[in-house]
């Protein structure tokens, strides 16, 4: 799908972050023999960095074979890799002995499906051409044994580079939407490189559908979350990337630096900043660990001052997903998956001259599945 050093994920492959010593090998990580040592106890060894992506896994497929999906750019291509990779570690440490869970993972299998880019309603064709055009989607099964049974766990990538209403009917058979627009907008007039709407007005537009999605009464107990951005490291003022003409030094001498300014404040995390706290609020009377990232946001599924799901298929003379009849004011939970501060840390990039893309750490991202599975917590067994 994607191609390039930033994107290789073997197993314990850490392809090439700054630390010249932090390139373990495949033998280091996942040994091919069992080690001559007592069988582990009944749990997981935090130092292998799958015990939280394995709980997480054993979680969704606890809940009814719930569907996970990431919705996002590459950034979300290499966290939903990632989760596989390390369902993959687990199960070939549990094969090799050194890794012992109540619940077995059997097999990790990834399938690739094509989209149809020539999708019609009412006679037209309504897909755009061009670089942001959806045309398959992966998705990985992970299969448990538990109790004498088996339970699986199943997660997707959708491929969104920038708000595409046209594409929101692909989610429909989703339990969970983790979303994110970001990157491919502008950092500094945040209007979104090559389609040109401000990322503030595509984020209310990916909100309004996210509490469309989470409150449709034909489907229950459905979850959104929306993913907060990443640090870029770049030697800018403000560590995004600035376009190669704007950069002073020899390209050849960058390299990814320290932020000179807090990640919080990265352009794209204020511009969700502004919208949620535009649309959302968060209800005083709900105390729990994780009611700080709770949200909940009103909006007009039939807004037209942005382009909503219902004002692209109304511009477009669409029919479905078209309904005048019910009330267009929603209110939906949004839960904030705030991980930015686990990777602001300038040496964990793949190379020098990509300062936005992460190496494949499994502690690194397993941190991030933890708290992730933490913010769904008994949500899970309600879907």
């Amino acid at each position: 799908m994607q191609s390039g050093k930033m994107y290789v994920t073997k197993l314990g492959n850490q392809c090439g972050c700054g630390l010249p010593d932090f390139k373990p090998s495949l033998l280091k990580w996942v040994p091919n023999e069992t080690l001559n040592q007592k069988s582990p106890s009944n749990s997981i060894s935090e130092n292998y960095g799958v015990h939280s992506s394995l709980r997480l896994a054993h979680n969704l497929a606890e809940s009814n074979h719930s569907h996970l999906c990431f919705v996002g750019d590459s950034i979300d291509f290499s966290i939903y890799d990632a989760f596989k990779v390390n369902l993959q570690r687990a199960s070939k440490l549990q094969q090799n002995g050194q890794l012992s869970y109540k619940y077995p993972v059997l097999f990790v299998e990834e399938r690739e499906f094509e989209v149809n880019v020539s999708r019609t309603d009412n006679g037209v064709h309504y897909v755009p051409a061009g670089w942001r055009q959806l045309k398959r989607i992966l998705q990985t099964e992970v299969v448990l044994y538990n109790n004498d049974n088996s339970k699986t766990a199943k997660f997707s990538y959708f491929q969104h580079y920038g708000w595409s209403p046209w594409d929101v009917e692909l989610l429909e058979n989703c339990n969970i939407i983790v979303m994110n627009l970001s990157l491919h907008y502008d950092s500094d007039s945040g209007r979104g490189n090559r389609f040109g709407n401000p990322l503030t007005d595509d984020t209310r537009a990916a909100i309004t559908a996210l509490v469309n999605f989470t409150t449709a009464t034909s489907k229950k107990n459905r979850i959104a979350i929306w993913r907060s951005t990443l640090p870029q490291h770049f030697d800018t003022k403000n560590g995004h990337f600035e376009m190669w003409m704007k950069y002073t030094k020899n390209t050849k001498d960058l390299t990814c630096v320290p932020l000179k300014i807090s990640f919080r404040d990265q352009s794209y995390n204020i511009a969700h900043k502004i919208v949620f706290e535009d649309i959302c609020r968060q209800d005083d009377n709900v105390k729990s660990s994780c009611s700080a990232y709770e949200n909940y946001c009103t909006v007009n599924i039939r807004e037209k001052k942005y382009q909503t799901t219902y004002l692209f298929r109304q511009s477009n003379n669409l029919t479905t997903w078209v309904d005048e009849r019910e009330n267009p004011v929603k209110t939906g939970k949004i839960l904030r998956w705030d991980i930015a501060d686990l990777f602001d840390n300038h040496l964990w990039h793949s190379e020098s001259l990509d300062c936005t893309h992460y190496c494949y750490i499994p502690q690194l991202f397993d941190a991030a599945f933890e708290r992730l599975d933490l913010l769904l917590g008994s949500k899970l067994k309600d879907i």
